[in-house]
């Protein structure tokens, strides 16, 4: 059966980037047999033994996804959101399927081929010689089928464990196959709206040099690949992703004035983004001041927001379903008990990564990059939740957690 779930899950992997209802459905037959064959309980039972607190958080966390619809001002749109979270439950058949190497092999593998693949898409994709329905990606902004949201967050997680990877192959000529592969990334993240992924792209960036400088004790080894890759990004910054730098900018210091939107070009869209993002966000914590204990519970959002702009109370665009901010999302469902658990788990999803010596292990970055990841991608999105940014960080998590057991308590060094 542990076979059966490894290939069902690779093959998820491989999808992952271009059919999200064939890749969904295979992770889904894979919780199903791991269910049934007893696999999920062996690996619920493995991270309950050897990650008691971040079990305990995640576990509580979910728990308030499902307790929120009592008190929710839109129970039928609360039970979609609760729809959204069935993926957690992948953790612990990752866990228990992936232990064995060779098959963890297999499974990133499987995932670095199907993102290489879809790199490949997204530059014929620019070039005009296929079209893409998915909102957020065009020509001008060739972000595949992922769109331009999630595209970033992706890539920019995929490219610091690439980073990682050829860190850790040392003077092996694969490095250079990674590294290119990396660098291929982050120029494709510059060249595509989305002003979160080039955040998070940076920040992976620099804590896997920061994790690599501290565990070697030697920054010297390190220096050169600092200087190439931020050369790289300054070189996409300045370019393609200029005009989407300076918009934002633009917006947070409100250089540009509302009378001034109207003339704008669409390299500015950007200012009227980002300034409606303002606007979601004010209307979210107005809301909250209405409902400061336990908020509106899990999917009342999008009535609340209603009801206030049909008493002119609310200046944003449009009813919303979520604030473009992960944080405000759970502290207006589920009031401060949501946001000190969302943190909370945040805080020890990243924890576990940070405890080990990343030079020993392939996967041990893997927590912590998806942890930072989700911390970042919040700030402009609902990535808890979200088909590509929350399903491609548990998978990577139970990657890590499926390995890294045999690095804890033991000083950051592998047992043999």
């Amino acid at each position: 059966m542990k076979y059966l779930i490894t290939i069902l899950l690779c093959i998820a992997a491989l999808l992952f980037p271009f059919l999200v209802a064939a890749s969904n459905f295979l992770l889904g037959v894979a919780l199903a047999c791991s269910i049934l064959s007893g696999l999920w309980w062996s690996g619920a039972n493995l991270c309950w033994k050897n990650y008691r607190l971040l079990s305990i958080i995640m576990c509580a966390y979910v728990v308030l996804v499902v307790l929120g619809l009592l008190w929710s001002l839109d129970l039928k749109w609360g039970l979609h959101v609760v729809g959204r979270h069935w993926f957690w439950l992948l953790i612990p058949v990752i866990v228990t399927v992936l232990e064995n190497e060779q098959w963890r092999k297999w499974f990133l593998l499987s995932l670095s081929s199907g993102l290489a693949l879809n790199l490949v898409y997204c530059v014929l994709q620019m070039l005009g010689y296929v079209e893409v329905n998915t909102d957020g990606s065009n020509a001008a902004d060739a972000t595949g089928l992922i769109g331009h949201i999630g595209f970033g967050f992706v890539y920019g997680l995929w490219a610091a464990w690439l980073l990682h990877l050829g860190l850790l192959w040392g003077d092996n000529r694969r490095r250079w196959v990674v590294w290119g592969a990396a660098a291929w990334s982050y120029v494709m993240i510059f060249a595509a709206q989305g002003r979160s992924g080039y955040l998070i792209a940076v920040m992976l960036m620099v804590c896997v040099l920061i994790k690599w400088v501290f565990d070697s004790k030697r920054w010297q080894t390190v220096l050169p690949v600092i200087v190439g890759f931020v050369l790289i990004l300054l070189v996409v910054a300045l370019g393609p992703g200029k005009e989407r730098l300076q918009g934002t900018w633009f917006a947070f210091t409100q250089t540009v004035q509302e009378k001034e939107l109207d003339q704008l070009n669409s390299s500015d869209n950007a200012i009227l983004a980002t300034d409606e993002r303002f606007q979601m966000w004010k209307t979210a914590i107005d809301i909250w001041h209405q409902y400061p204990l336990l908020g509106v519970g899990t999917g009342g959002l999008p009535k609340a927001v209603s009801v206030m702009k049909s008493q002119g109370l609310s200046s944003a665009p449009s009813v919303f379903v979520h604030p473009h901010n992960q944080y405000l999302l759970d502290l207006v469902r589920w009031g401060p008990v949501g946001l000190l658990l969302l943190v909370g788990l945040l805080v020890v999803w990243m924890r576990e990564g940070l405890k080990v010596d990343w030079q020993h292990s392939l996967t041990a970055p893997l927590s912590t990059l998806s942890g930072l990841a989700l911390v970042l991608h919040g700030l402009s999105s609902s990535g808890m939740e979200e088909h590509f940014s929350a399903i491609l960080a548990v998978l990577l998590l139970g990657v890590a957690l499926s390995d890294s057991r045999q690095y804890v308590n033991t000083g950051g060094k592998q047992c043999n």
